[in-house]
Formats: C-alpha cells, sequence, structure tokens
C-alpha cells in the first residue's frame, strides 16, 4: 500500500482566526438539545485551515449501556456514504475507464433500456413508454435519472415486487443482482427531466464493482478509506467494534426518547455493499475524507483526485431545478451545492457543498472560509429538531479574522 495520510492536527481556535469564547456556544446549544431530551447524543467537530479546532461530545451513545458519546463512537451515516462513492465513480472517470456522459448501459447492460411512467386514465393510472434519452453515468451522479426510492405510488409496489433493498438491511444479496432486478422497474421521469432522491447512488456502487472488478466494499478500503487513514470506516462492523455503536433513537408522542431496536449494520459479515446508504463511521474519520475534498482531493500526500476534479463535483449540474425544494441550492455530483444565498437567506458561503444521511447526520465543506464542520448523531425522525439550522450559525458565529 502506498502513502497514507495523517490524522488531522489539532489547533487553538484563535490560530485559524476563530474565537474559543464564540465556538463554546456551539457546545451550549449542543448540550441544550441533550438536556431537553430533545437527542440522546451528538457529536461536533470544525475543521478550519486544515486544522481542528472544535470536537464536541454531548450526552449518551447508549442510555442503556450508560455509555458517552466520544469522539471514538460510530454512527449509521446512511447517506454520507453517497459522497464516497461519488468520490470512487470519480476516480474511475480520472482514470479514463468512465465516461460522465456515457449511458450507464454501456457499463451495466440491464439499465440500457428503461421505461419511463406515463400518468393516463387507464385502470392502473399509468401505461409505461421508452426513455427519451438515456440514464447516463452523470445522471446518476445528480439524481436526474429518474430512479427514486420506490415513490410515489405505483413505484412503490413496483419496487417490492422487483426486491430492490431498501439499504439499511443484512441480505447476502449484492448490489450487482440488485441492479439487475432494477432494470425491471420503471424511471419517474424521463433522464435529465426532472430531480428525484433515490437509488441513483447504489446504482453507481454497482457500476464501480463491474469497472474494478472488486467489491465495492474493497474498493472503498483499498483506495479511499485506508489511504485516508479512515481505519473506522466500515459496511458491516467487525465484532470488536460493535460496542462502539450509539444506539438509534426516537422521540414518542409524550416527548420522551425511545431506544430503537437495529442490528443493523452489524450483523453480518453481509455482501450487500450499498454505495448510497451502507457505511458506519466516526466523526474523525469522516473528517479526513471531508478535508481531503476540502484540499482539493488531496490530504497528507495522499491524491485521490485531482483539484480540477473536485472543482467539477462542486459546479452545479442540474440548472434551474430546486433539489430537495430548497430554493438557492443545486446538485453537484454527488454533493448538494448552495448556489444562491439570496434566495436561500442561510449564512453558509455560496459555493459550499454538503450532505446529510437518514439518522440526523450532516457535513459541509466550505471552500471560500477553507472550513468543514461535521454533526453526527442517531434519532430519527428529526422533525422536532433545528441543530443543523443552529450549527451553521453558531460555526460561522465564531470566525473572527
Amino acid at each position: 500500500m502506498g502513502e497514507l495520510a495523517d490524522a488531522l492536527p489539532v489547533a487553538a481556535p484563535e490560530e485559524v482566526g476563530m474565537s474559543s469564547a464564540r465556538l463554546a456556544r456551539l457546545s451550549e446549544a449542543m448540550q441544550g438539545y441533550v438536556d431537553r431530551q430533545e437527542m440522546a447524543g451528538a457529536a461536533t467537530l470544525v475543521a478550519r485551515r486544515g486544522k481542528i479546532v472544535h470536537v464536541g461530545s454531548f450526552g449518551m451513545a447508549s442510555v442503556a449501556r450508560s455509555e458517552p458519546i466520544s469522539p471514538d463512537t460510530l454512527y449509521r451515516i446512511a447517506s454520507m456514504t453517497k459522497p464516497i462513492t461519488s468520490v470512487a465513480v470519480m476516480m474511475l472517470f480520472e482514470e479514463g475507464r468512465i465516461h460522465l456522459n456515457d449511458p450507464i448501459g454501456n457499463y451495466l447492460p440491464e439499465l440500457g433500456d428503461a421505461q419511463v411512467i406515463a400518468r393516463d386514465d387507464s385502470p392502473d393510472g399509468y401505461h409505461l413508454e421508452p426513455a427519451r434519452n438515456p440514464v447516463t453515468v452523470r445522471h446518476l451522479l445528480t439524481h436526474s435519472s429518474g430512479y427514486t426510492y420506490g415513490e410515489p405510488e405505483p413505484l412503490d409496489e413496483l419496487h417490492r415486487e422487483a426486491g430492490i433493498p431498501s439499504g439499511f438491511t443484512n441480505t447476502d444479496d449484492t448490489i450487482g443482482a440488485a441492479v439487475k432486478r432494477l432494470g425491471d422497474v420503471p424511471l419517474l421521469f424521463h433522464p435529465g427531466e426532472g430531480w428525484a432522491y433515490g437509488v441513483s447512488t447504489d446504482v453507481l456502487g454497482g457500476l464501480v464493482e463491474a469497472v474494478s472488478g472488486t467489491t465495492l466494499d474493497a474498493f472503498f478500503e483499498e483506495r479511499i478509506l485506508a489511504p485516508l487513514g479512515m481505519a473506522d470506516t466500515h459496511f458491516f462492523l467487525p465484532p470488536g467494534k460493535v460496542a462502539r455503536l450509539a444506539d438509534v433513537y426516537a422521540r414518542r408522542d409524550d416527548g420522551a426518547l425511545a431506544h430503537v431496536e437495529s442490528d443493523y449494520p452489524y450483523n453480518g459479515p453481509g455482501t450487500l455493499f450499498m454505495g448510497g446508504a451502507g457505511l458506519c463511521s466516526t466523526i474523525t474519520d469522516y473528517a479526513q475524507f471531508a478535508q481531503m475534498m476540502l484540499n482539493g482531493g488531496c490530504l497528507g500526500g495522499v491524491r485521490l483526485l485531482s483539484r480540477r476534479a473536485v472543482e467539477l463535483i462542486r459546479e452545479n449540474h442540474v440548472g434551474e431545478s430546486t433539489p430537495m425544494d430548497r430554493p438557492g441550492y443545486g446538485f453537484g455530483l454527488g454533493f448538494a451545492v448552495h448556489r444562491d444565498a439570496g434566495r436561500s437567506g442561510d449564512i453558509l458561503p455560496v459555493g459550499s457543498y454538503f450532505w446529510g444521511g437518514y439518522w440526523h447526520t450532516t457535513f459541509w465543506i466550505d471552500p471560500v472560509e477553507d472550513l468543514l464542520a461535521i454533526k453526527m448523531s442517531q434519532v430519527f425522525p428529526a422533525d422536532h429538531l433545528d441543530d443543523h439550522q443552529a450549527l451553521q450559525a453558531l460555526v460561522y458565529g465564531a470566525i473572527d479574522d
């Protein structure tokens, strides 16, 4: 194996133009969410100019086990897997092994003749018609392919009938087999003519496997995780690390938090490596990945992508579409991007890019202020929480230069 990246150095906030006193407000705010039992525990991390200036641990990873949150706590990061899969695709692109505007059918033939749902007045309420455009690799990276997570109807039933996995599963399926079955499921819209969140990144995981000739798990480990020093990031946790995985909680109607039983993702080792949702990680591991992106594809002498590829990733690729129904935002190659603060009203600088996960994890990368921030927790649903909005305001409020 080649050179490995070192862990990010730690610095006093004042060394990089931030205020210790103002960062203390971030800790106070996060502890407040725990004290009000809005979440059992959380972790936060802020880095600027390549140095970590804040790592906060709040509350409990497991109330039942009396296990507090720590920097070593593991979290199900769910859709924060998607940016890593997207980087894997871009690595293959830079090697000349795939092209972004190629039809996905060039690599996964089962997806070469897509059909699209067309609503009508028939008893079924729809018919199928051939897609006007082929689904391309870039459509998959930008979620403009027409693939969804099985919504709206009748796509939910069609996904079930085809046996398309949800991403949170320990079955002995493989992504290659699941992608073949996806060829029987129609698209919500013609490729490139809409935006819908869905299994596009899982298909990209199948693409990585088909082109590289190895499993997504092995590709990640050999080409991304090990080089970046992300030793605690896994699809299926080794037995010795299971005790470090935070429990998942849900807020009951009476306001109390209830533990949600789940053996995902440690009842393995499994064979289904979902590029859209499968990983567990720690907050410090994910900081290595985010800093690599912030550095333009390189960390500690380890280069995964060229600077130009990272710049292409963080461009808006969906025109005037409004992904996630959030004005002022667009979508790049695997990441959402902030385009217009006047429309969004958000303090996040234009040009920042980000994503989050099902169990209420989030991160963003800010090239303007040379800053990244990550927040981890394990709670779903999280409609009662405004901590991600608060996090942005508190982080930028701590800049003091």
